[in-house]
């Protein structure tokens, strides 16, 4: 096989198409293009165009996963899930539906780029997230440890985090009873209430101990 033309995209000019044999084989960075060092007339084989296509697909997913961290955290749940939705976007776009991809392999690395980086941490990510609630939307600790892991951070982190978060798990329902209902004195009689509380993750036990020290 024969590197037949390499030529500029209109719309993008820091990638070019490059055909193989007269066929279109796929876009590919300019970076790609020196780091091959593809030129016209190159005879190539399948190993190095597999290694190609490759190469410019970890580099352009990285770029697209970069820019959907930017808006907001996310855990690594979600960034895979993320990955999984944007390989089925564009396939047929940026590759061939049988295109010989070590689609694991190339996942994996870009987790680990992200790891490293410090953009994906699920640890991280569930602090600011129970930070947050605590402050925004008060709830007990059940219901945000099965927000968390909703989210796809693991129980094993989400128990650790509401732990290290919360010292005082009264007084977060205190907040929250406060938050909703504004001024009023609690009743272990009124069911509106106790089921307010109970469905934010306050257990019974708390619910009569805050009972008893609003009597």
């Amino acid at each position: 096989m024969r590197v037949s033309k390499i030529e500029y995209q209109k719309k993008d000019p820091n990638r070019v198409n490059l055909y193989i044999d007269e066929q279109f084989f796929c876009g590919i960075s300019l970076d790609t293009l020196a780091s091959e060092n593809l030129y016209e007339g190159l005879e190539i084989d399948d190993t190095v165009l597999d290694r190609i296509l490759e190469k410019d697909l970890k580099a352009r997913f990285l770029t697209r996963v970069t820019d959907y961290l930017s808006h907001s955290p996310k855990t690594e749940f979600q960034v895979k899930r993320y990955l999984k939705e944007l390989k089925f976007k564009k396939k047929s776009i940026w590759f061939k539906e049988d295109a010989n991809i070590d689609w694991e392999k190339l996942n994996n690395g870009i987790i680990k780029k992200l790891k490293e980086y410090k953009y994906i941490d699920d640890q991280e990510y569930a602090r600011s997230f129970v930070s947050s609630r605590l402050r925004n939307k008060p709830r007990g600790k059940s219901v945000l440890i099965s927000e968390l892991i909703s989210k796809g951070v693991s129980k094993d982190i989400a128990e650790l985090v509401c732990n290290e978060c919360i010292d005082d798990e009264l007084d977060i329902l205190k907040k929250a009873f406060e938050k909703k209902y504004r001024g009023k004195s609690f009743s272990i009689k009124d069911q509106k209430m106790i089921g307010y509380l109970l469905r934010k993750g306050f257990s019974w036990d708390l619910i009569e101990q805050f009972s008893k020290d609003e009597s």
